[in-house]
């Protein structure tokens, strides 16, 4: 029996690379999903090669506060709890390093 069996699983950065191999792995061994990322379409295509049961998808910008906070709990309320967090979604704050404060690297 997988560790992962009954697990519900926010991956942030699902659409593609690591996210969406994370995805598809964690599936394969009984977890719950649930998929966030920018892109939609890439999105459901990650969901058609998981296992079941189908991942709940939920699109969002992690660097938007608003889509942050309706990725976890539309993730809770679909499920009804959240066990593991994968934070894979990679964000970046564009600028040149004389215009960037040290908040900006934190």
């Amino acid at each position: 029996m997988s560790q992962f069996l009954g697990k519900v699983i926010l991956i942030t950065g699902a659409s593609s690379g690591i996210g969406a191999a994370t995805a598809i792995h964690l599936s394969s061994l009984g977890a719950s999903l649930s998929l966030s990322g920018r892109n939609l379409k890439n999105l459901e295509q990650v969901a058609a090669q998981c296992k079941a049961p189908k991942p709940f998808i939920i699109p969002g910008e992690l660097t938007n506060e608003e889509d942050t906070k309706n990725i976890l709990e539309s993730t809770i309320k679909h499920y009804g709890k959240l066990d593991v967090l994968v934070n894979n979604a990679g964000t970046i704050e564009r600028g040149s390093i004389e215009n960037t404060s040290l908040e900006q690297y934190d």
